[in-house]
């Protein structure tokens, strides 16, 4: 998933801020500021996928997590922070990152929640 910064208000912070994220794009009007999925290089995607697990495993998140990069000037990826209770509002229209990132990848909504309970009981030894 990739933050485009140019759909926000000419003049504003490139940040995915609280007016970015819930004044300014509405399911009624509707910023174009989410690509999904990114578009990187096959080796910086590779990074930036390798960093985000290692930085999974190392603060022994469970399940599942949102996990927020952004690349310094010299290209190189840096963790902003893990979300490890990212939200998951099912409609696309309101641009809930993990939903979206699942739905191009072609799970579907009910799909997606399936797979976090399955993890989850499997991690605690419970059957579904």
């Amino acid at each position: 998933m990739e933050i485009c910064f140019t759909a926000l208000p000419q003049g504003t912070l490139p940040l995915y801020s609280y007016a970015a994220k819930w004044l300014w794009d509405t399911p009624e009007s509707s910023l174009d500021i989410l690509r999904c999925p990114a578009d990187l290089p096959a080796d910086l995607a590779q990074a930036i996928a390798e960093l985000c697990h290692h930085a999974f495993l190392a603060l022994e998140c469970r399940d599942w997590c949102r996990i927020d990069v952004r690349l310094d000037a010299h290209g190189q990826p840096h963790i902003l922070e893990l979300n490890p209770l990212p939200g998951i509002l099912p409609n696309p229209a309101s641009h809930s990152c993990f939903p979206k990132a699942a739905a191009t990848a072609h799970i579907s909504y009910p799909e997606l929640i399936r797979r976090v309970l399955a993890h989850a009981c499997q991690r605690c030894g419970l059957t579904l």
